[in-house]
């Protein structure tokens, strides 16, 4: 009897375990954040002077807006829940990413906003868990000096990228040669070096601008040179011609006529050394006879 019900106080406490998951799961299904307000699928905590990401955001949230806080993390495991989440706004805080780490894998997000913050360096690992992102906005980040490459090989559906106001002095062609489906780039207010470096991310800006037959760049006239003092304010376009000018060899007229001169000489010092190796060849090989081998020739007939 005994056995009995202590198994029924046993399987009675098991059930008040699942039970309370499940009823805490169902809060955070359900609930909102006290700092917050919801509307429907959507929770807003603009302005809330966050400076920790706010507990029990509905798990079905589609729409999530941070901006405006004192965020200087987003949490790895609080987010990786956020499965339904389609849209962060995460602008205007104090975010800063390692460069080893990566955002979590939240399968269905398509656009995030991390303007306004403290990132320094993208990475290939910053955004890799992110295969669905079709916008990104990374502008306004004053310490943003560097996007390394392959940057966002994972990627591959971005269609709008913004950097403008950032830190960029110099970007690599290739970081964008996957993004087939990219329509618009932001890339003004950066203090670009327009050196020869610069020339094949230049020679990639012209292409692509005429490819897409369409205004590609937004405000094109305000992406311009701030390096070096010669080209300095002028749009990194226009600059792209005198760096093709000044990077690459260009020939001229006086340019053909030396090199001619020059093959010529060759041509001749060849050839004249050529005919001196024959010359020396044939009298270093010929027969020569000596002195004394004319002399018994002329005993053997007087004989």
């Amino acid at each position: 009897m005994g056995y009995f019900v202590l198994h029924i106080f046993h399987s009675s406490v098991i059930l008040w375990i699942i039970l309370l998951i499940a009823l805490e799961w169902a809060v955070k299904s359900l609930g909102c954040p006290k700092e917050c307000s919801c509307n429907t699928w959507e929770v807003n905590c603009k302005g809330k002077k966050l400076a920790n990401f706010p507990l029990s955001v509905p798990l079905a949230t589609k729409k999530l807006i941070l901006s405006h806080n004192n965020l200087s993390v987003l949490p790895q495991l609080e987010m990786s829940f956020l499965n339904e989440l389609i849209y962060l706004d995460c602008s205007h805080n104090q975010l800063k990413f390692n460069s080893f780490v990566a955002l979590p894998g939240i399968d269905k997000l398509t656009y995030l906003d991390l303007s306004f913050n403290r990132l320094t360096s993208i990475t290939p690992d910053t955004f890799s868990n992110l295969k669905k992102l079709i916008l990104l906005n990374l502008s306004n980040n004053p310490g943003l000096v560097e996007i390394k490459e392959r940057a966002f090989h994972n990627n591959r559906l971005l269609t709008f990228v913004d950097l403008s106001g950032c830190s960029l002095s110099y970007l690599l062609a290739e970081i964008f040669k996957d993004l087939h489906n990219l329509h618009i780039m932001g890339i003004k207010n950066n203090p670009w070096n327009c050196n020869c470096n610069f020339l094949e991310f230049s020679n990639w800006l012209k292409k692509t601008a005429v490819l897409y037959l369409s205004p590609f760049f937004l405000d094109a006239e305000k992406i311009t040179c701030n390096k070096p003092d010669h080209l300095a304010g002028l749009t990194v376009l226009e600059a792209e011609e005198n760096l093709h000018h000044s990077c690459l060899v260009h020939l001229e007229a006086n340019d053909f006529s030396f090199m001619a001169l020059i093959a010529f000489c060759i041509f001749s010092g060849g050839t004249l050394v050529a005919w001196l190796v024959g010359i020396i060849t044939v009298i270093y090989y010929h027969p020569i006879l000596k002195v004394d081998d004319e002399s018994d020739d002329e005993e053997y007939r007087m004989i």
